[in-house]
């Protein structure tokens, strides 16, 4: 069987599972399967640096549980003067 690509757009039910039905065209077989889904109105285009469009706006600020550590104490240097 031959690679294909398959391309559909579909509706998420109230729990935000999204059931698939797709012929394939090979009854009893194992196939594999790779599924991409894009979000309602992102971009999928990256942008200049090959990052996804609007990628730090969506994530700045996404972990604020997240805090740095205490950092300790360190000790004094002898300077290179």
């Amino acid at each position: 069987m031959e690679t294909r690509t398959i391309q559909t757009n579909s509706q998420t039910n109230g729990d935000g599972l999204l059931n698939l039905s797709l012929e394939v065209g090979v009854p009893n077989a194992e196939v594999n399967i790779l599924v991409r889904v894009l979000g309602p109105g992102r971009n999928s285009t990256p942008d200049a640096n090959g990052w996804p469009a609007e990628y730090f706006d969506r994530a700045a600020g996404s972990m604020p549980e997240l805090e740095r550590a205490p950092q300790g104490v360190y000790e004094d240097r002898y300077s290179f003067e």
